[in-house]
């Protein structure tokens, strides 16, 4: 266990804080990998996975916190300062690891919520424009504010295309219903998704990558599915890798 000090925050939605963090000199990790983050709450270490947002190249640990108010870590972390010391344990650890599903044109990175953390740190890692042409980046938020970082990227120069598409679930206002308007998996049934990105979902041509609530990975996957989308297991190669979050 080793303590990092925080140098940066600050608030980009509704309930969303970034936090940034020093980065310990000997702490590696890879894009799409998650640190264990806390704090000492009645003189014990109150600790929760976070996935890492920032890039393997980069000399900080930043992250994306989302304020649970009924939760015993996320509400203080939301009330620290710069300055500020939080508990690091262990090392980086998680399979949300883009080469693990290497090959195909477009990398797909489907996020609900703060499932969008691991993709920031995927789409700024060099590595992943030397594997894949282009990448689309998919969030579903309930409401527009939500999806700040993700619009964020959009005023952001890549290596290759990127693509964001953002769709909400609760905005009544057309104006307001981002590029879409609905749930990932609904827009993949109806294939309007891939008819707003102008590319298709197929095990030849794409990678894709999940991060979310569990009803989301669940409702994705099987869709993936029965495109012959699969994990790899035991040895075999797959082109579909998920993560839950709670």
């Amino acid at each position: 266990m080793q303590t990092i000090i925080l140098r940066e925050k600050r608030v980009v939605a509704p309930k969303l804080t970034e936090l940034t963090f020093e980065r310990p000199s000997d702490w590696p990790f890879e894009a799409g990998q998650f640190a264990r983050l806390g704090l000492a709450v009645d003189g014990h270490p109150v600790m929760r996975a976070y996935s890492i947002a920032s890039a393997p190249n980069e000399e900080t640990l930043r992250f994306l916190v989302t304020e649970v108010p009924e939760g015993s870590l996320s509400p203080r972390l939301h009330e620290l300062e710069p300055g500020a010391e939080v508990l690091l344990e262990g090392n980086a650890e998680g399979n949300l690891r883009p080469a693990r599903v290497a090959g195909g044109k477009t990398l797909w990175l489907l996020a609900t919520g703060s499932g969008l953390a691991p993709f920031l740190s995927i789409v700024h890692d060099p590595a992943t424009w030397q594997t894949w042409e282009d990448v689309v980046i998919v969030e579903s938020v309930r409401t527009l504010e939500e999806a700040a970082p993700a619009r964020e990227l959009m005023e952001e120069t890549f290596p290759g295309e990127l693509t964001v598409v953002v769709a909400t679930t609760r905005e009544e206002e057309e104006e307001r219903r981002g590029d879409l308007s609905g749930r990932i998996t609904q827009l993949l049934t109806s294939g309007e998704l891939e008819e707003h990105v102008g590319k298709h979902i197929t095990p030849e041509d794409a990678r894709v990558i999940l991060c979310g609530n569990p009803e989301f990975i669940e409702a994705a996957r099987a869709i993936l599915k029965e495109r012959g989308l699969t994990s790899p297991r035991f040895g075999k190669p797959g082109q579909l890798l998920v993560e839950s979050f709670w």
